[in-house]
């Protein structure tokens, strides 16, 4: 049974302005997994949806992180609903909505997080310490 996955974008995702850990190769390998993916993000829907688009990957769901109790709704047939994100919102919302949240810094790497030589190869900023911002944040 597949695993619904929402990730967070920025801090998060490589994509993200404050570019997280999580490359678009892992993404694309929790597809390949046969997990569900997509954004719950304090950016606004379309937004997410260009985002992936430019990536050229197909998520299932882009949505406000406040609103993940819909996605929760919609895809009911999976093993577990996690929520990736780097900050205490993002695991406010995950909470709240029943997702089981993972600190993007200090999470363990998942089975679709390793490359083909069984190696996590974060995003180029690293991961960072719990709390940190890139050096260029203001």
């Amino acid at each position: 049974m597949p695993h619904l996955i929402s990730f967070d974008i920025d801090g998060t995702l490589v994509t993200g302005n404050g570019p997280g850990p999580i490359t678009l190769e892992m993404v694309r390998r929790a597809l390949e997994h046969g997990h569900i993916i997509g954004s719950a993000s304090d950016r606004p829907t379309q937004d997410q949806k260009n985002m992936w688009e430019r990536a050229g990957i197909e998520v299932s769901f882009t949505i406000g992180k406040h609103r993940l109790s819909l996605i929760k709704e919609q895809f009911t047939e999976v093993e577990a609903y996690y929520h990736i994100g780097d900050t205490e919102l993002d695991e406010h919302y995950a909470v709240m909505h029943g997702f089981e949240f993972l600190q993007v810094q200090t999470m363990d790497p998942h089975p679709w997080m390793h490359n083909e030589e069984g190696q996590v190869l974060w995003g180029p900023q690293g991961r960072g310490p719990l709390g940190s911002k890139p050096a260029d944040a203001t």
